[in-house]
């Protein structure tokens, strides 16, 4: 299954490779005001830098406020900061499941996944924001896809079209957007 979805994706990208950006010059950017962070590419470099990192800080902050809430669920993962969407991408990579999902940071209300690792899929930790809005104006549902050396997200990107990310760095803190435009584009994008 997973050779059928990486062909088709290498399909649709010869096929339509030639007009990724066509009829996106004229789109906004849809830059997020989130602050976004650049992480090292080793475990201990990564744990290290995320110690200090002022996004999960804020995070534990916030769990901290939310904890006297009787409504708020103990045993469910919920989003540290807000409400959430859809779970999207729940994979497993170097000894980590990773969940991503839909979330809403406080400083822009669009659409951005978050990203939390877990070793039982019961106690979880956050991580920062993995996946911004750009070119896309927020970041909908998707999957990922676990190959040797690298993790695939494949989501739709509201205003442009269905999206490719990747990343392989131990804790998928990196991500990289295949091309920086839709792989798909929606039709009015063309």
């Amino acid at each position: 299954m997973k050779k059928i979805i990486v062909v088709f994706t290498l399909i649709i990208l010869v096929l339509f490779g030639h007009n990724l950006s066509f009829g996106q010059a004229d789109k906004p950017p849809y830059i997020s005001s989130v602050p976004k962070y650049t992480f090292s590419n080793t475990l201990p470099e990564q744990e290290n830098e995320l110690r200090n990192n002022p996004l999960l800080k804020r995070f534990a902050g916030s769990r901290k406020k939310q904890s006297s809430d009787r409504y708020r669920p103990l045993y469910h993962f919920v989003s540290p900061e807000s409400t959430m969407n859809d779970p999207n991408g729940l994979s497993f990579w170097q000894g980590n499941w990773h969940l991503f999902y839909q979330a809403y940071p406080p400083e822009d209300r669009r659409q951005h996944w978050g990203h939390a690792i877990s070793k039982d899929l019961i106690h979880w930790k956050d991580l920062p924001y993995a996946i911004y809005p750009g070119p896309e104006r927020a970041v909908y549902s998707g999957a990922t896809l676990v190959e040797e050396n690298r993790v695939i997200a494949m989501y739709h990107g509201t205003e442009v079209g269905n999206m490719v990310a990747v990343s392989n760095d131990p804790l998928l803190l990196n991500w990289e957007k295949l091309s920086g435009n839709a792989v798909i584009p929606n039709k009015s994008s063309t």
